[in-house]
């Protein structure tokens, strides 16, 4: 009998053992149960984590809206078609400071003006800029470019400089196409000034 008692506790304890190891940490006294803790946030980049952006770096609301105000003012002028596009101003984090759209403006084009902006964070360069790359026009139309599906080659983004620092990101994109974009983009960019 004193065989099986033994031979059941080892077992019981072989059993216990993953179990208690996998059992988080009580919370200490007082408090609720503990929370995983968050994960990092992305940036617009990539997976690093957000910055702090410091207030010269940070883009007055005020000239952000002028700016896209008047670009998408400016699309909408075109001739001999006009424009509805989506017109975005976004921050060093990627946030979208400023959305603003034409009435009738087609819903992908809100994504192409976020992934324009993005293309510009990441890169460092206007979007127009990085689809000229070599590389990145021997890899075709559509492709996916360094493994990451969210760059995207289509003019209308460029970066918001101030004191030759970029700040933020300007972005059009409308159904003209780029080189109309263009020409919004740049009728918004007259307006940050710093």
């Amino acid at each position: 009998m004193k065989r099986i008692l033994v031979s059941a506790l080892l077992l019981g304890a072989v059993v216990a053992a993953p179990l208690l190891a996998q059992t988080p940490p009580a919370p200490p006294a007082g408090r609720g149960p503990a929370a995983p803790p968050a994960p990092p946030p992305k940036g617009p980049a990539g997976p690093g984590p957000a910055m702090a952006i410091p207030a010269e770096k940070q883009i007055p609301l005020a000239m952000a809206l002028d700016a896209a105000q008047t670009a998408v003012d400016h699309c909408l002028k075109l001739t001999p078609r006009a424009s509805q596009a989506a017109v975005m101003v976004v921050d060093l984090n990627g946030n979208i400071k400023v959305q603003l759209a034409a009435d009738g403006t087609g819903l992908p084009f809100y994504d192409y003006a976020r992934r324009k902006a993005y293309t510009v964070l990441k890169k460092k360069m206007t979007s127009e800029d990085f689809g000229k790359l070599p590389e990145v026009v021997a890899a075709g139309r559509g492709a996916v470019l360094e493994g990451d599906a969210e760059l995207i080659t289509f003019p209308g983004a460029m970066p918001i400089m101030k004191g030759g620092e970029m700040i933020g990101v300007f972005s059009v994109s409308g159904p003209t196409g780029g080189n109309e974009d263009m020409k919004c983009m740049n009728a918004g960019m007259t307006k940050f000034k710093f």
